[in-house]
Parts: C-alpha cells; structure tokens; sequence
C-alpha cells in the first residue's frame, strides 16, 4: 500500500536497452519508409507522408510495448516525433538541407526544439536511465476494458494519440511544406504565434516548476492540494499551456497565406487537442478527488484549465 493506503501499482519491468532498442528501431523504420515513401513517389503530399510514417513509428514502438508487456514505452514518443518529423518535412521539400529556410520556418522549428526540450527537462524518462518499473496509471486502467488488450493499446494508446499530436502539429507541418519563395515576408501575425508559443513554453515551465517543488514536500506526500501559483488559476496550467502551444501555430500558417486553402487541416488539430485536454483534466479530478481529501474545494473554486480568477476571489 502507499503512504496515503491506496494500492500500489503493478510492477511491468522493462530495461532500458529494451526502451533505447524500441526508438532506436522506430527511427530506422521512420527513415527508410520516408525515403521509400518520397523516392518513389508512393505518396507525394510530405504532409500525409509525415502521417503515414509516424504511424509506422508507432506500430513498431507498439510492438515492444506488447512484447514488454508495459505501454509506457510509447510516452515520449508524442513529444520526440514533432521536431524529427518538422526536420524531415523541411529537408524533403526545396533543395533539401541546404535548401533555404525563412524566418517563419526558423521560428516555428525552433518553438517546437524548445517545446520538447522543456519535456525531456522536467521529466527526464526513466526508461533512459533505468528502465520502467510500473505502467501509466491510464493505460493499466484500460487493460480491464472487455476486449483484447494488443487492440487497446495499438488503437488507444499508441495510434490515437500519434494522430492526435500529428494533427495538431499540422499547422506548423504547412508552414514547413511550403518554399520560402511562396510565402509573404513576416509579418505581424509571425509575432502574435510567436509570443503565443514562448508564453505557452514559460506557462508549462513555472508549472510544471511549480507542481515539482510541491511534489517534494511532506503536505504532498500526506494526500495534500496545491492551490498556489498558476495552479491557484488554473486545476490544469500545464494541460493549458500545451493547448495554448498548439494554437499559436495557427497564425503562422495565417501569416503564410496557407489557412484559406486548407482550413480542416488548420483548425481541426488544435480544437481536437483542446477537447482531449479538457477531458484529460476531467480524468484528473476524478483521480484527484481519490486521493486528495481537499480536492472538492479545490474543484469548487478554481477553473478547470483555462486561467480564470477562483470563485471565491471573484464574488
């Protein structure tokens, strides 16, 4: 039992050469079905062919997943595929590598660099160091589910959140697709994603800052709420910050004269994202409210996921 007399969970041990193994074959796969994919023209759209292979990537982390019995070896994943798949999408499209880029295309790759950077910052996989001992509290729920589990996982844990991300990455993948020479220069909608993109990074670090020093107190550790900082806005500053983030690619494409063209790939993405956010928040409070006896008032008084002033301090 744990400090607060809820059940541990399961051990699902896979080590770490069994973690670097699973990307590193998800890599090699991701290059040569991107090479065989654009060389022959089979798909010849690099925005659907991105699609295609980040679900091949996906199938083949999949696969170690089921073979080590533990699917937390997808959770990186969403967050290393963007930058890998920005570059990809880039170099394929012009004169490759050496091909020019424009400041719009800088801004963008460098946004989502420093977006995935601050992941791997805060939380440093363990599956990298020493390997995984349990499985997402999410995912081992969803093994009691009335249908196979391989089935759950490839479509729920690994393919729909793959999709998920690709779609709301497909605003930045536009402006990546698109030679510089096709594009207006920056212009004022470049800054507004842009501020959009470094606000949401700097929301998710004092966040995630903020939740890591509660975390190592004795009040957490008793089935303690923290209520203090952005939290004391927002139940889910983290959960925002990542739908803020993928929004503020959307004047980018605005600012590349692409949206008008293609507007479900646009908008779609984003709102997706935002909705599985909000329901992500809702799983939360509810585990939340099993382990953390204040949490009711916490619910009553703070917002959801939008930053909003608390109940209380608004009447």
């Amino acid at each position: 039992m744990s400090e607060l007399g809820l059940p541990l969970p399961p051990n699902r041990l896979v080590p770490a050469s069994q973690c670097y193994l699973a990307y590193g074959s998800a890599l090699l796969a991701g290059i040569v079905s991107w090479w065989a994919l654009y060389t022959f023209q089979i798909i010849e759209d690099v925005f659907w062919i991105g699609l295609t292979v980040t679900c091949i990537c996906t199938v083949v982390i999949w696969l170690f997943s089921i073979a080590n019995g533990n699917s937390s070896i997808y959770d990186p994943y969403w967050v290393i595929a963007p930058p890998f798949l920005a570059f990809a999408i880039k170099v394929s499209v012009g004169a490759g590598l050496a091909g020019p880029w424009n400041l719009r295309q800088i801004c963008v790759f460098v946004c989502l660099l420093i977006w995935a950077g601050r992941y791997h910052i805060f939380y440093r996989w363990s599956g990298w160091r020493t390997g995984l001992v349990h499985e997402d509290w999410r995912y081992e729920q969803m093994r009691s589910f009335p249908l196979p589990y391989w089935l759950i996982s490839l479509l729920g844990m690994h393919l729909f959140p793959t999709i998920l991300v690709y779609f709301a990455f497909a605003p930045a993948a536009l402006v990546l697709g698109k030679l510089p020479s096709q594009q207006p220069a920056f212009n004022i909608w470049d800054v507004m994603g842009l501020a959009g993109a470094i606000s949401a990074v700097a929301i998710l670090f004092f966040a995630d800052e903020q939740l890591r020093k509660f975390r190592m107190t004795n009040e957490y550790n008793q089935g303690g709420t923290y209520n203090g900082g952005l939290w004391k806005y927002s139940r889910h500053p983290n959960y925002f910050g990542e739908v803020l983030f993928w929004f503020s690619m959307i004047p980018f494409v605005l600012a590349a004269g692409i949206a008008g063209s293609k507007p479900v790939l646009v908008f779609s993405g984003p709102i997706a994202m935002a909705l599985f956010f909000r329901f992500s928040a809702w799983l939360m409070d509810i585990r939340s409210l099993q382990r953390r006896p204040g949490y009711q008032q916490v619910m009553e008084s703070t917002s959801p996921l939008f930053p909003w002033l608390s109940r209380e301090k608004s009447k």
